[in-house]
């Protein structure tokens, strides 16, 4: 059973490799895609200290939203889409993928610090963590065993 609140050393341990996010509202009564693709992307702009000045955001085929953010530090993208289903991760509905492109910043540092900012509240986000191998990492939520 993973559930890792707060920063999690597991993202630490695999500096190398990149990490996906899949993020979902803490309370999903009234979910709207759009609306909750917005909130994220902004948040992850704030915990980043990162204006996504001239992100591109674009509707997908199956009523989510790509959002896309590139500059010399880093690269960001969100997928929103919709929220159905009861499984696990039909929880939470958005990816979210940082990567550093700095020499200074690690990719881990960048996951350690969007894992603690979107955790901290207990009304905001349900979050699992996964690391490029596809194993989960982190949770702040009851994902079982994998």
């Amino acid at each position: 059973m993973i559930n890792t609140p707060g920063a999690d050393p597991a993202l630490r341990r695999s500096a190398e490799g990149d990490f996906d996010f899949y993020v979902g509202p803490a309370r999903p009564d009234g979910f709207r895609t759009r609306e909750f693709g917005d909130r994220l992307w902004a948040d992850v702009s704030h915990l980043l200290g990162v204006p996504f000045d001239g992100a591109s955001i674009t509707p997908g085929v199956d009523s989510g939203y790509k959002y896309w953010f590139e500059n010399e530090d880093l690269s960001a993208s969100v997928y929103s889409g919709p929220l159905e289903g009861s499984g696990v991760l039909d929880q939470v509905p958005a990816m979210l993928t940082v990567i550093s492109r700095s020499m200074d910043v690690a990719n881990s540092e960048l996951a350690e610090r969007l894992y603690a900012g979107l955790t901290a509240s207990d009304d905001a986000y349900l979050v699992v963590v996964f690391e490029d191998t596809g194993m989960p990492i982190a949770a702040n939520y009851d994902i079982g065993d994998w």
